[in-house]
């Protein structure tokens, strides 16, 4: 199974001759703020270190990811990324069958089917923000009689958050025996309050699947966690292969989670710039932006303007504009795209090329 990712600047440069640092990617929704302050001397303070192997049980980080969620470091699983997590997930739990709802990463569905499990999915509309509600999710369940649900709060690519009956609806299902809900909340830093992390230690069936990626602007260096009930998070590190977070990853995770300043601008940069580049591609015709709550908004194209297909390399051949073409994630179809929010100057570029592309004026 091929998947498609955003972020793929290094492939599309030498396609087009130029320099990846050329092209401004809307594409990969990572913190347009970088890595926080400081964090390189951090890593080369660290440089000394490399002639020894990692600390295999993360023991630093983990007692920093247990301190920042205020959970007890039993519930937490640290791997290489959070992809590497997903696909060790099937195997540490021993899922069979699987309800996934989508659209959602596509790495969900393949790292489950490459398991062998069976993956039953679940479609909720655009008009339900692509976020299910408990009667959907009891119907379902009783169908597909799955060993694990996956879920994502924010959902991506559409931002939008599990409703609270939902939410309520779940924790009372993952406390008694049943499938586990498996969440991917890499989005939720940027609405903290949002997280179901405070269910993890009295939720018996609940796994929350976090990154440093997003909010961090980590990409390069892989770093995962997971938030469960202890017996969930023993059964994960079981199966992780010895030494996967490297001496420089285990070492950023922790100063990431103490740059209380660097948190607090990143929230108040995005907000700000997230309510001002939906309101200025809402101002254009045709375009329809669903409500977000992470770093990144989901546009609807409405005929007659172009595919996303068109609309993305018409952005990348005329402007060096990368965004994301939806037509790959299960559920949506080729008149939807994502994009990032990133610094002022940067969306309003995207928004005057838009214009340009599509011809609007205003």
């Amino acid at each position: 199974m091929s998947i498609v990712h955003g972020g793929n600047v290094y492939e599309l440069a030498a396609l087009a001759g130029c320099a990846p640092e050329e092209i401004l990617d809307f594409s990969a929704s990572i913190n347009p703020l970088g890595p926080p302050p400081g964090l390189d001397k951090e890593l080369s303070r660290c440089f000394g270190l490399l002639e020894s192997y990692p600390d295999i049980h993360c023991r630093s980080l983990i007692e920093a990811i247990s301190k920042f969620h205020d959970v007890d470091p039993a519930c937490v699983a640290v791997t290489n990324g959070s992809t590497e997590l997903i696909y060790w997930l099937p195997r540490a739990l021993g899922v069979g069958a699987a309800l996934a709802v989508l659209p959602a990463f596509g790495e969900y569905v393949k790292a489950f089917e490459l398991h062998g499990a069976r993956v039953e999915k679940l479609f909720p509309t655009p008009e339900e923000r692509f976020q299910p509600s408990a009667s959907q999710l009891e119907t379902a369940l009783r169908k597909a009689s799955p060993d694990a649900v996956l879920l994502t709060n924010p959902s991506s690519p559409a931002g939008s958050l599990l409703g609270a009956e939902t939410i309520e609806w779940i924790i009372g299902r993952s406390s008694a025996a049943g499938p586990f809900f498996l969440v991917d909340e890499v989005f939720v830093d940027f609405c903290q309050q949002a997280s179901l992390g405070r269910f993890v230690e009295r939720a018996g069936q609940l796994a929350l699947i976090r990154s440093f990626t997003k909010f961090y602007g980590l990409p390069g260096l892989r770093i995962g966690y997971l938030l469960a009930p202890p017996g969930i998070a023993r059964k994960v590190g079981e199966v992780l292969p010895p030494w996967s977070v490297s001496t420089h990853a285990q070492a950023a995770g922790a100063f990431c989670l103490a740059s209380e300043d660097y948190r607090l601008r990143t929230l108040e940069l995005i907000e700000k710039q997230r309510a001002g580049l939906a309101r200025k591609l809402s101002s254009i015709a045709g375009l329809e932006v669903f409500p977000s709550a992470a770093n990144f908004l989901l546009v609807r194209l409405a005929p007659p303007l172009p595919a996303a297909s068109t609309l993305k390399w018409d952005l990348f051949n005329r402007f060096r504009i990368l965004i994301r073409d939806c037509g790959s994630f299960e559920g949506l179809g080729d008149r939807y795209f994502r994009v990032a929010v990133r610094l002022p100057h940067q969306n309003d570029r995207l928004v005057a090329a838009l214009k340009e592309v599509l011809g609007a004026t205003g």
